[in-house]
């Protein structure tokens, strides 16, 4: 009687947090999704809802893709990013490191003005989350909601408030957790990696007026450094139906996860994001190379992802995916009773695709290989 005290208290505290992991990760969809407000904004820090560089015309592509280089950044840097940055041996990425940005053509464009002359991949630390929060909120919370002609209901402004604030500690506290984990991951040999929040920082020199004369008559170059774009790295159950929580769960929970069906916990792609003002430059390419290195250092078969499916709210996302050579893990799922296959009602295209319903949510499971 004893023994099956002690095996059935582990075993239902272990259940009580999966069903309250699942209740919160509902209740945080509802929120933000469009039951409530807008859809657009429903996956931060449930999966890779992402906010690209929108796309250039092709006369501005090809101007800044030339000689070996993609919107000025260099595509040898790129691919030594992406295969696991070189002979590093360590699982831990070589940050900060630095990606020196390569001359334009011409200056006569006054926007080369405030474009860098390096960018830097580093991780997320404590003292980055406040400052990064307000764009977070911005881009994906009430503050994103576009002004409608529609007149102001009783307490809409209070509802708005709340939620931001809701939102805005839900993140600060993943956040947290993400930096805690991923110290824990490299510091200590019984932990295994887990989520690397990468940072894309742009320096940028400061104009004549703030540069320093030095006693040797030489010039010292003054810069401002600052992050424009996130993405994260975890390891997470494959498993298309489900996006990845909003908080951190213990390696030995999503283990067990997998457990149940006969699985590894793979490495899933989540939260890119580049600031509005910085998009079109390719910075999400930078990302996603940072994001497959680390996969590589991390010794992952493949990296896995969910994207939006909408026609409209999901294409940019999409044809970076498909280009960078992602492909849909079609569902598999049961027969349906006029002889279709998951979703292939709906054309054997998006079954193909990898199309399923997250929470009643449309979205692509994606997929990579890192094999060479």
């Amino acid at each position: 009687m004893v023994k099956q005290r002690r095996m059935i208290v582990p075993m239902g505290i272990v259940v009580v947090i999966l069903l309250s992991y699942a209740k919160f990760s509902h209740a945080l969809l509802m929120i933000k999704s469009g039951r409530i407000r807008s859809s657009s904004r429903i996956h931060l820090f449930r999966g890779a809802q992402t906010q690209y560089d929108v796309k250039p015309h092709n006369e501005q592509q090809q101007r800044w893709s030339s000689g070996g280089s993609f919107f000025r950044i260099p595509t040898a840097k790129l691919d030594f990013i992406r295969n696991g940055f070189g002979d590093q041996v360590d699982l831990s990425p070589p940050f900060p490191y630095p990606i020196d940005m390569m001359m334009p053509p011409t200056t006569d464009n006054k926007r080369d003005n405030d474009w860098p002359d390096r960018l830097i991949l580093r991780h997320l630390e404590d003292e980055d989350i406040i400052s990064i929060l307000p764009e977070i909120v911005r881009e994906f919370g009430s503050l994103s909601i576009p002004t409608t002609n529609s007149p102001e209901q009783p307490g809409n402004a209070l509802s708005t408030k709340i939620e931001n604030f809701l939102f805005s500690l839900t993140v600060l506290i993943g956040l947290t957790q993400r930096v805690e984990r991923r110290k824990k991951g490299y510091l200590f040999a019984d932990a295994r990696p887990d989520h690397n929040v990468v940072c894309l920082v742009e320096r940028i020199p400061k104009d004549s007026s703030n540069r320093s004369d030095n006693d040797d008559g030489k010039t010292t170059i003054l810069y401002t450094e600052q992050i424009i774009g996130i993405a994260e790295l975890s390891w997470q159950p494959p498993n298309p139906s489900v996006n990845a929580p909003p908080f951190v769960l213990p390696y030995f929970v999503k283990q067990l996860i997998c457990n149940i069906g006969g699985a590894d916990p793979v490495g899933y792609v989540s939260n890119v994001l580049v600031w509005k003002s910085r998009r079109g430059r390719g910075y999400s390419h930078v990302l996603m190379a940072a994001l497959e290195g680390i996969a590589k250092l991390w010794q992952c078969d493949d990296v896995r992802l969910h994207v939006d499916a909408g026609e409209h709210s999901g294409r940019i996302a999409r044809d970076l995916y498909w280009n960078l050579g992602y492909g849909g893990v079609p569902d598999r799922g049961a027969t349906t009773k006029d002889g279709t296959v998951g979703y292939e009602w709906m054309g054997p295209c998006l079954a193909h695709q990898g199309l399923y319903l997250v929470d009643g949510v449309p979205l692509l499971y994606l997929r990579k290989s890192l094999k060479q």
